[in-house]
């Protein structure tokens, strides 16, 4: 090859992709050449390992890509009778990774599910619809626990619109919310502890209806949450009438969400620890205002607001809050599905 003065060579912008490049190792005065494109590709490469981890590109576009909602959310309904929704969750069977399956995408389950109220005047009977609200959106969550799977983040809801919740019942008895969200009677009771036994009985909890649909397909996550308050604390009402201060990593199947999970930002919530680990609005939101709220219904979110207050997301599409004991609030808790 004939030496070339680099000198004498022409300054440029950028390289031709059909071009090669020279490389040298100055220590063992080995080189080679390479073409342009996989000097992208391995560029790529790193920056995806860096921010991903150990999963392909290809992974990880099929991610972000999924993560954005179809303009009109189809029902994947028969994906979910016919079983095909965990191979296509996992590119598994001939089924490319996360085939034809979208965040806002939505599906009908055997029955609806219906929180039971401790006030009969509101009983109402929840969705029978559950909508994605972000896939593989929990991964690498938790203290003690892998979410390293792929998995699908559920709300009720039918895409944009249908009922957007699982009934009503109240936060507590009273207004109070001593105990934080993890000692409320909406998360002992009304959603309940972790079950691997399902129930369709009249009074059974939400974690017991959603297991009698889906078996071990639902998970169990790990959730930072609060467990006490300081009732003379400053809020964000600006004033001393309460706030959480404390959290505990806690095992649940539903949970409430939080106003970030919900918003993107916080409104009403009391302190850092209403937020734990749900801090990252969930892509189903993130892309539509009608899928926070269809102006159907006002619903319960898990953080405290005073000694009082829990917050909820309003049937008008506002963030506010509400006293504990109000048993018209309905309930639109987060769950996780996977194969």
């Amino acid at each position: 090859m004939e030496s070339v003065n680099a000198n004498t060579l022409t300054e440029v912008t950028s390289v031709p992709t059909n071009k090669k490049l020279i490389f040298t190792d100055p220590d063992t005065n080995e080189g080679g050449i390479i073409t342009v494109d996989n000097i992208v590709k391995q560029i790529l490469a790193y920056q995806f390992k860096t921010a991903f981890g150990n999963t392909s590109i290809t992974s990880n576009f099929n991610l972000l890509n999924h993560n954005i909602p179809r303009t009109t959310p189809k029902d994947i309904t028969t994906y979910y009778n016919d079983g095909s929704l965990w191979k296509r969750l996992n590119g598994t069977d001939g089924y490319s990774l996360f085939e034809d399956i979208f965040v806002g995408d939505y599906f009908k389950m055997s029955r609806p599910i219906s929180a039971k109220n401790a006030n009969s005047d509101y009983q109402a009977t929840g969705s029978q619809y559950v909508t994605i609200a972000g896939i593989d959106s929990l991964s690498g969550n938790g203290d003690n626990i892998s979410m390293q799977y792929h998995h699908l983040v559920m709300v009720p809801g039918q895409g944009y619109g249908g009922t957007q919740h699982f009934g009503r019942s109240r936060m507590n008895p009273s207004n109070t919310t001593e105990g934080g969200y993890v000692g409320s009677e909406m998360n002992t009771t009304v959603l309940g502890e972790v079950t691997t036994t399902g129930s369709t009985a009249d009074g059974a909890t939400i974690n017991q209806q959603l297991y009698a649909e889906f078996g071990s397909h639902l998970k169990t996550t790990r959730e930072l949450l609060t467990n006490s308050i300081n009732a003379t604390g400053n809020n964000r009402f600006g004033t001393a009438n309460g706030c959480s201060n404390n959290w505990a990593w806690t095992s649940v199947q539903a949970v409430l969400m939080s106003e970030i999970e919900v918003y993107g930002s916080i409104a009403w919530s009391s302190s850092g620890y209403d937020t734990g680990n749900a801090n990252f609005q969930l892509p189903l939101f993130r892309n539509s205002k009608g899928a926070i709220n269809n102006r159907s219904a006002w619903y319960w979110l898990k953080d405290v607001t005073s000694a009082s207050h829990f917050c909820f997301c309003g049937s008008n599409g506002h963030a506010s809050c509400g006293v504990a004991s109000n048993a018209d609030g309905c309930v639109r808790p987060r769950f996780v599905i996977a194969a």
